[in-house]
Formats: C-alpha cells, sequence, structure tokens
C-alpha cells in the first residue's frame, strides 16, 4: 500500500497512505498500532450495523476520454444481452458484518487486499495485534471460508508474521521498519501461487507516527500442505521513493491469451489518474522487461507521474484505496474504490466502457455504498484500507466489499448487481 505524503489529524495522530508512485497511496493508521499494550476490545463475531446507499458529487476526469463517450454506455447492454446493466449499479446491499475469528486471539489489525491461492482465498493485512498488543507483528495473512467473511489465522496463541523482513532492514534508533500489504493478490503458476506488492516503511515512534517509503517489494505467495501462506519476497526491493509504485495498487492478469500480469499504479502528482504497466509472468521480478501505457501504446520506457495522458482513467477526488478487475457479469473492467478518508467512508466504480482495459472508461463513477462510520464513538473514526474481493463470486453477480473499522477491524458487506 502505500516518497509516501503524511497526513496529520490532530484527534488521532493518524497517517494517510496511499497506493501509488512517488506520493504514494495513503492508509492511515494511529497510535494504538504503534505501541505494544494500548487497550483495545476483542473484535466481535456478530456484530452487524445498518447499511446506507448514497450519491457523491465527485466528477472522475480524464484529458484523454471524450466525456460524450457516457452516451455509448446505454448501447452496451443491448449488444451484450449476457452482461449486467452498465453503469454497473447495486441491486442490494447485505448487511454489514465484522470479520468472524476463528482463533480467539483478540486480534486487531488494518489493511487488506486478497486473491486465491490453490483454491483457497487468503488476505493480507498491515499491522497486527493480539491479546491487548502484548504481540505485535508487522503484517499478517489470513485464509478465509467460502464467503470471505471468516478468517483463520496461523501462528502460536498470536497471528505469525508472513513478510519476511532481510538481513539488512534493521531500523535506526527511534524508529521501526514496517510491511504494510494493502493490495490485492494475482493468481499466478497455474493458480498455485500468487504476487502482490507492498511497501517497506520506516515508521517514527514519536508522535504522530509518521512514516517514509523505502521502497516496495514484490511477493510470490504459496500455501504449504497445512494451509499456513508462505511469504517469499522475490524482489526485495522493487520500486524507490522516485519511481512510479507499479503493483501497488493492485496487479490482474491480461485477458488476451498471454501470461501477462497489469500493475497498476496511482501517483497522486498525475491528478489522481491511475496508470498501468504490463511484464510476462515469468518476468515479473525483472523490471527491465516492464512495458508501460503511454495512453497510445506500451512503451519501453515508463511516462513520468505528472503525465495526465498516460491515465487510464483519472478522477479529481482521489481513488483512494481499492482494485481493479475484470466483471465477468459485466463483461467489462471494473475500478471500485473508495473517495478519500472520511467517517463515512464511500465505495466508488468506474468501469470500462469497451472489453480494453486501456481504452475509453466512464467518466462518471456510481456511488455503491456508504460504509457505516462510528464518528466520536470510535478512536479513530475514519474508514478506510477499502478493497473489493471479486474472486469470492468469480461468476461476478456479486461483489464481496471489506474495509478496516475503527483502525482495528474488518468489516464486509456484499453487493448484488442489478
Amino acid at each position: 500500500m502505500f516518497v509516501f505524503t503524511q497526513y496529520r489529524f490532530v484527534l488521532c495522530a493518524l497517517l494517510h497512505l496511499a497506493a501509488g508512485g512517488p506520493a504514494a497511496q495513503r492508509r492511515p493508521t494511529f497510535d494504538h498500532f504503534r505501541r505494544p499494550g494500548f487497550a483495545t476490545t476483542q473484535q466481535s463475531s456478530t456484530t452487524s450495523v445498518a447499511a446506507t446507499v448514497a450519491q457523491s458529487s465527485f466528477q472522475v476526469t480524464a484529458s484523454s476520454i471524450p466525456s460524450l463517450k457516457d452516451a455509448a454506455a446505454s448501447s452496451i447492454q443491448s449488444s451484450n444481452a449476457s452482461a449486467g446493466a452498465l453503469p454497473p449499479v447495486a441491486a442490494s446491499i447485505g448487511p454489514v458484518i465484522n470479520a468472524t475469528l476463528t482463533k480467539n486471539w483478540g486480534i486487531t489489525r488494518d489493511g487488506g487486499g486478497g486473491g486465491t491461492i490453490d483454491g483457497t482465498h487468503i488476505i493480507n493485512f498491515s499491522d497486527t495485534g493480539a491479546d491487548g498488543n502484548n504481540a505485535f507483528v508487522s503484517n499478517s495473512i489470513a485464509t478465509t471460508n467460502t464467503n470471505g467473511t471468516m478468517l483463520t489465522d496461523y501462528g502460536t496463541n498470536y497471528p505469525m508474521q508472513q513478510w519476511p523482513f532481510e538481513p539488512d532492514e534493521v531500523a535506526a534508533s527511534g524508529l521501526r521498519i514496517a510491511i504494510w500489504p494493502n493490495t490485492n493478490i494475482v493468481s499466478g503458476c497455474g493458480g498455485t501461487c500468487g504476487y502482490t506488492v507492498s511497501n517497506v516503511v520506516d515508521v517514527n515512534l514519536t508522535a504522530p507516527y509518521p512514516s517514509t517509503m523505502i521502497y516496495s517489494t514484490l511477493a510470490n505467495i504459496t500455501l504449504k500442505s497445512n494451509n499456513t501462506p508462505s511469504v517469499e519476497r522475490i524482489s526485495a526491493q522493487m520500486w524507490k521513493p522516485n519511481e512510479t509504485n507499479y503493483g501497488i495498487y493492485g496487479l490482474a492478469r491480461a485477458r488476451d491469451g498471454s501470461d501477462d500480469i497489469y500493475l497498476f499504479a496511482a501517483p497522486s502528482t498525475a491528478d489522481s489518474g491511475l496508470k498501468v504497466a504490463k511484464v510476462a509472468e515469468a518476468s515479473i521480478a525483472d523490471k527491465s522487461k516492464y512495458t508501460y501505457w503511454d495512453g497510445s501504446t506500451w512503451a519501453l520506457t515508463a511516462p513520468s507521474a505528472n503525465d495526465t495522458k498516460s491515465n487510464v482513467f483519472s478522477n479529481k477526488g482521489g481513488i483512494g484505496t481499492g482494485d481493479i478487475f475484470w466483471s465477468a457479469y459485466h463483461g467489462r473492467w471494473l475500478a471500485v474504490f473508495n473517495d478519500g478518508l472520511a467517517v463515512d467512508d464511500t465505495f466508488q466504480v468506474t468501469y470500462s466502457i469497451t472489453e480494453d482495459l486501456t481504452g475509453v472508461w466512464s467518466t462518471t463513477p456510481q456511488s455503491l455504498f456508504v460504509t457505516p462510520g462510528c464518528g466520536n464513538g470510535c478512536t479513530t473514526p475514519w474508514n478506510y484500507a477499502s478493497h473489493a474481493y471479486p474472486d469470492i463470486d468469480p461468476s461476478g453477480r456479486t461483489l464481496l466489499l471489506g474495509w478496516t473499522y475503527n483502525a482495528a477491524y474488518t468489516s464486509f458487506a456484499t453487493i448484488t448487481w442489478t
């Protein structure tokens, strides 16, 4: 997830880190994740709150996309009778529930982003505490049940750290080094592994706990015979702070019959636009083999972070955290993302007008779902680390959404599309 742009919030002293390049994805964290021993409340496995749906006022813009192309969207449905309605509209949204935890370890954590490996859905998490944070690790991974909301952790009395540190990743005095996954996992190795990207950061141990990106790291994740996830960092130092951080906003497989993998970035200097690179799976750890969409073709040189012509789509309101994926139900690429740090974080959706990822995209995002916030009732009132989990329902008829609530718990809701 997530040089990082640092945000300071007076009430909660939290950081907002985001996905993407030199001014990367903003992911909020706060004090109790920085200091083991904070008082915490065990996450309930049964809590649910009412879901609400609202419309957002902000607009997606892309200088290279004619706005009148939206008029073509209404004809897409008639040309593909099996597709879901476009623009994508939620017919219903299930109740909001907290994740059910199979281990009674008092787990608190943030982050998210998942995928399927060997038929098992897994979710990456960032800072993870247990037992009132007397146990604390920089990251964790849980496997889930078939609906994605029951999480099983691995370890002894607390979740084990899954993303390993390199021998030379030793923090200087007054700092700690952290690996904070907040990105989806794309299937690879014929389904037996997955690839994903995380940032490695320096975290200051003095309030308000500012963090600085050191570099990103690329991982290959597999499952051991007992289903325990295993993480190998196949490129320990992938992208540096002065480079666009491809993969940090997500990964997806190409649909052209090749073994190419798309890697997405969202540098905030590019009018909050989405950029994309692609590479053959066998060369995913070799940056010299990457090509980059420049707005008209796949080029050998990456566009600058502020090159708006190379954006797949743009949104002046920001694209926070989220996921880009192919929807079999709609027959289109969808981008599902949050609209920024807010008490009631809103999921938005935009979509490709054609089946081509780098073709024209809709210019106005649809508001899908407003996540319930708790305002002054929470230590951290903001919801964040918003993600979609499309692999839970490969048909695409439904879509599981997840986010971090009160900087400590994972909440879910399922959308059924019209």
